[in-house]
Order: structure tokens, then C-alpha cells, then sequence
């Protein structure tokens, strides 16, 4: 019985240690690991900078910049993403927290399509004319490189609980709901140009934040 006690003591003060760490004047520092929706494995990775103006109450900033190269040899893939923003934090009660968050994003992808275009002929890579010297043209189906973006607004509404661990550290998990607006991209390869299209609507996540106060 003894041991059961001594448990559930130690359970309620490991729940209630963020209190502490929730005070005017600390600093928190945090990544969020958002997972997809699609791909669970997959993570998006937003590192923040907050500070607490009073007890319970932070703002700070977040911000987010990825890249990726692929090289293919005869071509490269690049991938990238760009995200600032500024975000608030309050907390309920000692671990439970409600934040917002707003931000400017950016994301660019890089696809290797087939494409039609009407050009000059080549065999073996010479370049063939007519007999009256003109170049023989032809529709034919040839390799780009292409690129499709969303650039959006997005307004970010969040619940999470910190559970604190040796003092300074804590595991947030959260869900939030993401109101976004913007505008997308699309390479069309048939009609060889950019179509632009609305980009509107909610998102639904669940996600960890890694968070660190001093």
C-alpha cells in the first residue's frame, strides 16, 4: 500500500512540475514535429524561440527552413520549404495549453516530366535540315525539369500538455487545426505553361513539440 502511494505521489508531482517552468521571465525553446497526414513517418520539423511575459503567458517566434537536393546525374531535383511566423502560448492550468500561431509559408517541389514540344530534329545528336536547308521540326516528347509551389497564409489553432522531465526539459504532445490561404502552382507538361489555382482550406494535425525552458 505504501508503494502504491509513494507511485501515484511521485505520478502527480511529475504532471505538476511545469509550473515552475511557466513563469515570468523563462525562456522557451522548442522544435514541433508535425506528422503528416498522409505518411505518419514523415515529420516537419518548426524550431521556435518564445518568452514568457507573465506567469503562464508566452510569445515568440517560429521559424522554418528546409532544403533538399537530389542529384540525378543528368538533371537535379531541388526541394525546399520556408516558413516565419510569430506564435502565443497560454496555459489553462499547470500543464495544459492553448497556443495560436501565424505565418507565412512556402513550399517548392521539382519533378523530371516528360513534355511535348514541337522543336528541331536530331539523330545521334545531329541536328537534321531539309533539303532546302531548313531544320526538320517535329512534335516530340522530351525530358524538364519543372517546379510546383504553394505560397500560403496560415493561421494556426492549437491544444497541447507539457509533461516536464529533470526540470528543464519537456515532451509536448498537441493537435491543432490549420486555416490556410494562398495560392498554388502547377507545371501543366501538355500545354507547357504554369496554371495558378486557389490554395484554401483546414488542415488537422497531431504532432510532438521537444521543448527546453531556462
Amino acid at each position: 500500500m505504501k508503494k502504491i502511494i509513494l507511485s501515484l505521489a511521485a505520478v502527480l508531482a511529475f504532471a505538476l512540475t511545469s509550473d515552475a517552468q511557466t513563469r515570468k521571465g523563462t525562456v522557451l525553446l522548442g522544435a514541433g514535429s508535425q506528422m503528416s497526414e498522409t505518411e505518419w513517418t514523415t515529420l516537419a520539423i518548426t524550431p521556435k524561440v518564445g518568452y514568457f511575459v507573465q506567469d503562464g503567458i508566452a510569445i515568440g517566434a517560429l521559424i522554418n527552413f528546409q532544403s533538399d537536393n537530389t542529384d540525378k546525374g543528368a538533371y537535379e531535383l531541388n526541394n525546399s520549404v520556408a516558413e516565419i511566423g510569430v506564435f502565443g502560448r497560454y496555459y489553462v492550468s499547470n500543464n495544459l495549453f492553448t497556443e495560436i500561431a501565424l505565418s507565412s509559408k512556402s513550399v517548392s517541389t521539382e519533378e523530371h516530366l516528360p513534355i511535348w514540344q514541337f522543336s528541331q530534329v536530331y539523330t545521334d545528336g545531329i541536328p537534321q535540315f531539309d533539303a532546302a536547308g531548313d531544320p526538320v521540326m517535329a512534335w516530340q516528347d522530351i525530358e524538364e525539369v519543372v517546379e510546383n509551389s504553394d505560397k500560403s497564409l496560415n493561421f494556426n489553432l492549437g491544444l497541447g500538455y507539457t509533461i516536464v522531465w529533470r526540470e528543464h526539459f519537456a515532451v509536448e504532445p498537441f493537435m491543432n487545426l490549420v486555416f490556410m490561404n494562398g495560392e498554388r502552382k502547377v507545371y501543366n507538361s501538355a500545354d507547357r505553361l504554369v496554371e495558378s489555382h486557389d490554395l484554401k482550406g483546414t488542415d488537422f494535425n497531431l504532432g510532438v513539440n521537444f521543448s527546453l525552458f531556462f
